[in-house]
């Protein structure tokens, strides 16, 4: 029988809200800014999400001076296709440090949990994953 093995685990954090519950795959990722500084994000595990997405008022974490400097792309959301702002970042997830695309949307709301959506371009072709949905957790191994 193939065996996988997982060296992180990624705990679902419940958000109650009206009276229901939602379970969110969290992950805590670095993002290293043209300055080197290194600046603590949680983003949502989010395997929809073609491209890692933050908000685009987020946009002086990358150094830039307005949120639509980059390379102007249309985008589908759950809403319908909207524009968004492609730039390329130094990412350290899950111990590896990775160089990907994200995108800033201005449609993407403000959630007091997380700053954005962890995409699959780029990202997760360096991880394998797994899901134990019933206890709510997420498996991650950096050799997949």
């Amino acid at each position: 029988m193939l065996s996988k093995n997982f060296e992180h685990t990624v705990r679902f954090y419940e958000h109650r809200a009206n009276g229901n519950s939602t379970w969110l795959p969290l992950v805590n990722v670095t993002l290293i800014t043209p300055t080197d500084n290194r600046i603590s994000l949680s983003l949502l595990f989010d395997t929809g999400a073609s491209v890692t997405t933050l908000r685009a008022d987020l946009y002086p974490m990358l150094g830039l001076l307005s949120w639509d400097q980059g390379q102007r792309v249309d985008t589908g959301t759950g809403g319908g296709v909207v524009a968004a702002y492609r730039y390329m970042t130094i990412l350290e997830v899950f111990g590896k440090t990775i160089q990907c695309p994200i995108h800033l949307l201005a449609q993407l709301p403000k959630n007091p949990l997380f700053s954005g959506l962890l995409g699959r371009d780029i990202v997760f072709k360096e991880f394998g994953f797994g899901f134990w949905e019933n206890v709510n957790e997420l498996y991650v191994t950096t050799n997949p």
